[in-house]
C-alpha cells in the first residue's frame, strides 16, 4: 500500500469517527431535552385544575390560595310547602310505570294556611282555592281546609286566569295539542280533566315531575292520582260514561278560586 492510499483510509475513517461523535452529541442533546420535558410535564400536572374542588395537587409549589367567585348563584328550586307529606309519599321522578303512584297531597295547617295570600272566604260547602304565588291548590269543605296539593300553574308567557269560576266540564281523558313550530305540543292521555274557564282546567301530568313552579301553558298541573282525587271529589258528579260531562244547574261544578 502506498501513501497515497494510506493517506485516503484514514480520512475516510477520521470522518466515520467524526460522523459518530455528531450523532452521538445528537441524540444526547435530544434526551437531555427530552428529560427537560418530562420535567416540565410533572410540573403542569401538580398546578390546580380550575375545575378543582379547591385543594392543590400533591407536589406543587405553588400556595393555597381562596376561591372567590363574584358571578350571581343559580336560582335554587323552592321548597315543597311541608317538610315530609302527610297524605302519599313524596313526589319524585318515577318510571313510566309507577306513574299513577306520583302524588304531592299534604294536610294543610294552620300556620301553613297563614302563608297564603289573604281572601273572603265565600259562603260555599265545597269549594277549590288556587294560590299561584304559592303554587298550591287548597280544597275546602264545610269551612275547613282538608287537602292540599303542589301544582304547576302557567308560565309567565301563559299565566293561569285568575278571578272566580266554577268547573262546567268534566273529560276523562283527551288528547291536548297546540302551538306552532317549536312550541307546537301534542299530549296524548291527559286524564282527570275539569276545565273551569275556556280552555283552563286542571288535569294530570306526566311529562314532568317538577310541581312547585309554573311549567304549564295555563292549565293546572297535578300529577295523575292528585287530579283523579280532585275530579272525584269536585262537582258535577261525574256518570262514569259520558266522555264531555257538562255542569248543570241540578248538578253544578264547583267553585274555583285563582289568585296570586
Amino acid at each position: 500500500m502506498n501513501s497515497q492510499n494510506f493517506v485516503i483510509i484514514w480520512r475516510f475513517v477520521s470522518l466515520r469517527r467524526l460522523f459518530r461523535c455528531i450523532l452521538a452529541l445528537a441524540l444526547l442533546s435530544i434526551a437531555i431535552g427530552g428529560a427537560g420535558e418530562v420535567v416540565y410535564a410533572e410540573e403542569r400536572t401538580t398546578a390546580p385544575s380550575p375545575y378543582a374542588s379547591g385543594a392543590l395537587a400533591s407536589g406543587s409549589t405553588l400556595s393555597l390560595l381562596p376561591i372567590t367567585a363574584n358571578l350571581p348563584r343559580p336560582v335554587e328550586k323552592p321548597p315543597l310547602p311541608f317538610s315530609a307529606p302527610l297524605v302519599g309519599p313524596l313526589i319524585k321522578r318515577a318510571p313510566m310505570s309507577d306513574i299513577e303512584k306520583r302524588t304531592t297531597a299534604f294536610l294543610p295547617t294552620d300556620e301553613f294556611l297563614a302563608r297564603l295570600t289573604p281572601i273572603e272566604m265565600p259562603d260555599e260547602d265545597r269549594w277549590i282555592r288556587v294560590d299561584l304565588s304559592e303554587q298550591v291548590t287548597i280544597v275546602y269543605e264545610n269551612g275547613k281546609a282538608i287537602r292540599g296539593f303542589v301544582i304547576s300553574s302557567g308560565l309567565p308567557r301563559t299565566p293561569t286566569v285568575t278571578g272566580e269560576f266554577r268547573i262546567r266540564m268534566k273529560v276523562r281523558s283527551q288528547t291536548m295539542s297546540g302551538g306552532s313550530g317549536a312550541s307546537y305540543y301534542y299530549l296524548p292521555n291527559v286524564q282527570w280533566v275539569q276545565y273551569f274557564y275556556g280552555e283552563y282546567a286542571f288535569h294530570g301530568t306526566y311529562w314532568h315531575s317538577d310541581f312547585g313552579r309554573p311549567k304549564s301553558r295555563g292549565c293546572i298541573n297535578m300529577t295523575n292520582a292528585d287530579a283523579k282525587w280532585l275530579f272525584d271529589w269536585a262537582g258535577p258528579v261525574w256518570d262514569g260514561k259520558t266522555t264531555w260531562f257538562r255542569s248543570t244547574p241540578d248538578n253544578p261544578g264547583t267553585l274555583v278560586i285563582v289568585h296570586e
